[in-house]
């Protein structure tokens, strides 16, 4: 969260602005930056938003998401 909210910051974007553009409630926004997953719907949302958060302001995810919770449940394997 608190890399989101730097680099949001840094633009000068207000939250109200990214939360137009990605058509998302302001709340969810706000709850990705404060690092309050857990009042999401599920971890695949925090993180898919998380991630159109990054393409938003243009900034790498990798960082952004491996400081996310995996989504529960399985994992498909590798079928080579």
């Amino acid at each position: 969260g608190e890399i989101l909210r730097a680099a949001r910051e840094a633009q000068g974007l207000h939250l109200a602005v990214l939360a137009a553009s990605l058509k998302v409630a302001q709340r969810k926004l706000e709850l990705i930056e404060s690092n309050r997953h857990d009042e999401l719907a599920d971890a695949t949302f925090a993180r898919a938003l998380a991630l159109s958060m990054c393409r938003a302001l243009k900034i790498d995810a990798e960082p952004v998401l491996a400081r996310l919770p995996q989504p529960a449940g399985q994992r498909l394997e590798q079928i080579s």
